[in-house]
C-alpha cells in the first residue's frame, strides 16, 4: 500500500486512488530567468513520483502549468528592454531542454497562465459574487476574513503573516493579509480587459483557474517546493473553496524540501544559485538526476561540487554493474524491495542502500542469481527513469577513436572491446608501478572524451554522459 505524507494534514497516510484516474497538479515554473537546481529538484523529485504510480499501473492525468506573466516577469523584461512575451518564451525554452536532459516526463496538459485570462476573469467574478472578493483603486483582492480555513495548510498564524515580507503593502486592501486576485495595470504594462479595469491575474489565481479547467473541481495530487506552501499554495486553497465550496479541492498536498548551498536556501530572490543547464552540461542530465535520488524528496538537500562528482562516480558503478544485461523484473524479491521503500513516501535514500547492499552481496550468488539481480535492478531504475547507458558512441568520430587506440596497437572494430583492451594495458603498467605512465594513459584519453574511473572496479564512461 503507498503511503505518503500529507502536507495539509501533517501525518503519512494510506494512499486511496482511483486506479483508472488519478489527478496531478504540479506547480511548474514562472518564467522570469534561467532554471536552478532547485528546480530541477522538483521536477525530478515529482517525475520518480509519477513514474512509480504508472509502475502501479495507475493511470494519470499530469497537469505542470507555466506562469508566463507575474511582476517578477514583467520588472525582468524591463530591466532587459525586451516584451515579457519574448522573455517568457525565452526561458522556457530553457526549462524545455533542462527537463528533456533530466528526462522528464512531458506533461498531459502544460497551461500557460495566459491563454486562461477569459477563464480566470470568470473565475474571479465568481469569488466577488460568492462574497470573497472586493474591489478597489489598485485592483481586486481576496478578503481572507471570509474563509475560516486560512492558513491551515502553513499553520502560520494570522499576526506572522501581518508581518511577514511576502505579504502585498497596497494601502487600499481591508486587511493586510488579503492577497490580489486581478491587479490594474500600470502605463506600459501588459493587460487585459476585465469588469473592473484593465489589468493582469494575480499570481495565486492563476494556478486555482487552470487546475479548475484542466482537472476539474478536485485533484489527487497538488505538488510542489516546500516554499510554495504560503502564500501561494495556502492562496489556492482558499480561492479553490471560495468558488466550488468544495471540502476536497486536493486530496493529498506533496511538497519537496529546499536544495541547499552552504547551508541556506538556494532561491534567485537571495541571489543564491546555481544554474541547472551548466550543471547538466558538465556532469549530463543522468548524473544531476542522480544527485537527486539520493536525498528524501521531502528533507533539504544539500549541494556542493563533491557531492554531485560522488554521484557521478557511483552511478557509473551501476552503470558498470548492470552493463550487458536485460531489463527485467524477474527477481520478485528484489522488486518488492524496491516497492516497499517507494510505498514508505518515496524513501528513494533507503532503496539506494538496499541496492547497494544487493550489489556488494552479488558476489556470494551463482551466475544464473546474479544476472536475475542484475536485471531487476536494472529494471528498477528504468522505472525511475535513468537509462544507464554506460557509453554514448553517437557523437564520437570512428575515425577519431581509430587513430587514438592505434597508438597503442589497439585494433579499434567498437568502443567496449577497444577500451577493455586499452584498460588491460593500462592495469598492467599500475601493477607495474609504473604510475607515471599509466596516468598518461588517463590523461590522454579524457582529451578525447572518456574518463577513467579508478576504484575498487576500474570502469569508464563518456565525459558529459
Amino acid at each position: 500500500m503507498l503511503n505518503l505524507y500529507n502536507s495539509y494534514t501533517k501525518q503519512q497516510e494510506a494512499v486511496n486512488l482511483n486506479q483508472e484516474d488519478v489527478r496531478i497538479y504540479l506547480c511548474g515554473p514562472t518564467v522570469q530567468s534561467s532554471p536552478h537546481l532547485g528546480h530541477g529538484r522538483s521536477a525530478v523529485v515529482f517525475d520518480f513520483f509519477i513514474r512509480y504510480l504508472k509502475h502501479l499501473n495507475y493511470s494519470v492525468l499530469y497537469v505542470r502549468n507555466i506562469t508566463d506573466i507575474d511582476d517578477k516577469i514583467i520588472q525582468k523584461s524591463q530591466e532587459k528592454n525586451i516584451n515579457y512575451r519574448e522573455l517568457a518564451e525565452s526561458v522556457w525554452e530553457e526549462f524545455v531542454q533542462a527537463h528533456e536532459n533530466l528526462n522528464c516526463l512531458v506533461p498531459d496538459i502544460e497551461p500557460r497562465a495566459t491563454a486562461y485570462v477569459p477563464e480566470i476573469v470568470q473565475y474571479i467574478d465568481q469569488l466577488i459574487n460568492n462574497g470573497y472578493g472586493y474591489i478597489t483603486k489598485s485592483g481586486v483582492y481576496y478578503d481572507v476574513s471570509k474563509f475560516d480555513d486560512y492558513l491551515k495548510l502553513s499553520g502560520r498564524s494570522t499576526e506572522e503573516v501581518k508581518t511577514g515580507t511576502r505579504i502585498e503593502t497596497e494601502e487600499d486592501k481591508k486587511s493586510p493579509e488579503d492577497f490580489a486576485l486581478w491587479k490594474f495595470s500600470k502605463e506600459g504594462e501588459p493587460s487585459w480587459d476585465s469588469p473592473w479595469g484593465v489589468g493582469r491575474p494575480g499570481w495565486h489565481i492563476e494556478c486555482s483557474t487552470m487546475i479548475n479547467q484542466t482537472l476539474g473541481k478536485t485533484i489527487d495530487f497538488h505538488c510542489g517546493g516546500i516554499d510554495l506552501i504560503f502564500p501561494h499554495h495556502e492562496n489556492e486553497i482558499a480561492q479553490s473553496k471560495g468558488v466550488e465550496k468544495n471540502e476536497n479541492f486536493v486530496n493529498y498536498w506533496l511538497h519537496n524540501g529546499m536544495l541547499n548551498l552552504s547551508g541556506k536556501k538556494m532561491s534567485k530572490s537571495d541571489g543564491n544559485v546555481k544554474l541547472l543547464n551548466e550543471y547538466i552540461d558538465q556532469y549530463g542530465g543522468e548524473v544531476v538526476r542522480f544527485f537527486f535520488l539520493r536525498a528524501h524528496y521531502r528533507s533539504p538537500q544539500e549541494f556542493s561540487q563533491d557531492l554531485l562528482e560522488e554521484s557521478k562516480k557511483t552511478l557509473n558503478n551501476i552503470r558498470e554493474y548492470t552493463k550487458d544485461t536485460e531489463s527485467d523484473p524477474v527477481d520478485p524479491k528484489v522488486l518488492e524491495i524496491f516497492e516497499a521503500c517507494m510505498n514508505d513516501d518515496m524513501n528513494t535514500p533507503k532503496l539506494l542502500g538496499e541496492i547497494f547492499q544487493m550489489i556488494k552481496e552479488s558476489n556470494n550468488l551463482n551466475d544464473f542469481e546474479g544476472n536475475q539481480r542484475k536485471q531487476t535492478i536494472k529494471y528498477i531504475f528504468e522505472i525511475l527513469g535513468f537509462q544507464l547507458k554506460l557509453t554514448d558512441q553517437s557523437n564520437k568520430d570512428e575515425k577519431l577513436l581509430s587513430e587514438f587506440f592505434s597508438m597503442y596497437d589497439i585494433k579499434f572494430t567498437e568502443i567496449d572491446t577497444a577500451m577493455n583492451d586499452f584498460i588491460s594495458i593500462r592495469n598492467k603498467l599500475r601493477n607495474e608501478k609504473k604510475y607515471g605512465e599509466a596516468d598518461e594513459m588517463r590523461d590522454s584519453i579524457l582529451k578525447i572524451g572518456i574518463v577513467i574511473n579508478d576504484g575498487e572496479n576500474v570502469g569508464w564512461y563518456w565525459k558529459n554522459s
